[in-house]
């Protein structure tokens, strides 16, 4: 019983998520929120052609902050989130913060074999600290730190970027990333989604979240692509990795430095109880490959 009443309560919120859309003069919407493959997210509501616009958010409808100010702008759009400043029904259907870096434990995040990475999310965890100061300095008394970070991993990987200001759309919010999704457009009043290609009524609407390598992948959204060509690995120090860059030439420093780094990825790890082990194992064999393949292997 406790589970059908969770699913209702879940239900209404996405049909008021919908509604939301529907009732603005400016709003669009031929996508709804649904189980997919690559779990929830948006479905086409109908047969769309390619380029065609399947979702506009109007901005009266959206959070949005401008990039300059005294404080960064994910910490004060994760501030509204927390003292319930959003359009009630895109609150209640934001989804969960992403399973970012900063979340994992040290061991997971050194089972990676990527000392740089490490590195990377230590800083990152120390900046969250920071826009949480920042946020009491203008909400003093809050002490729901917790639900603040939830918010601040949440904003830092759903938001858009419109000319010098970054958006929470309502729905857009929800789409999935594929390398073939559909991109957005910032459209004056109004952000918008087109697709890529075709779709039939009932395929996944995805959005393209860019190119960008595997280390920003699970620093800022949790996850990894697939494959991902336009990874780049740190070799340490002032050195670096990417597929474009090779083959490289065999007096090229950065040989050697591979060949070092690929010690630290040899094989999979254990970690058998790690809900992650995945991610890491995927990640090490993508670091593995794009290594040897510096190495001429």
């Amino acid at each position: 019983m406790r589970r059908l009443l969770l699913v209702a309560a879940s239900t209404q919120a996405l049909d008021a998520l919908h509604a939301l859309i529907d009732a603005h003069p400016k709003g669009l919407r031929h996508v709804r929120v649904a189980e997919t493959p690559s779990g929830r997210g948006l479905v086409a509501t109908c047969p769309l052609a390619a380029e065609e616009p399947c979702l506009r958010v109007p901005f009266d409808l959206c959070a949005i902050e401008p990039e300059g100010g005294d404080s960064h702008w994910a910490s004060r759009m994760a501030s509204r989130l927390v003292r319930n400043e959003l359009q009630a029904a895109h609150k209640e259907s934001l989804p969960g913060p992403p399973d970012v870096l900063t979340r994992w434990p040290d061991e997971a995040v050194d089972a990676l074999g990527d000392p740089e990475l490490a590195s990377e999310a230590d800083a990152i965890f120390f900046w969250r600290d920071a826009q949480w100061a920042a946020h009491l300095e203008r909400h003093p008394g809050d002490d729901e730190r917790e639900a603040y970070i939830d918010a601040l991993d949440l904003v830092c990987s759903r938001t858009v970027r419109c000319g010098d200001k970054l958006v929470l759309a309502p729905l857009l919010d929800m789409a999935n990333h594929s390398p073939d999704g559909c991109s957005y457009k910032c459209e004056g009043d109004s952000v918008a989604l087109y697709t890529s290609r075709a779709l039939a009524e009932g395929d996944e609407v995805c959005l393209n979240y860019g190119a960008r390598p595997n280390s920003e992948w699970l620093l800022h959204y949790g996850f990894l692509p697939e494959t991902n060509g336009d990874d780049v690995q740190s070799l340490g120090g002032p050195y670096s990795i990417g597929w474009s860059e090779l083959p490289l030439l065999e007096d090229d420093a950065r040989v050697a430095e591979a060949r070092e780094c690929l010690d630290a990825v040899q094989g999979d790890v254990g970690l058998l109880e790690d809900p992650r082990r995945d991610v890491i194992n995927e990640y090490r064999s993508q670091r593995r490959r794009l290594l040897r393949a510096a190495c001429g292997d």
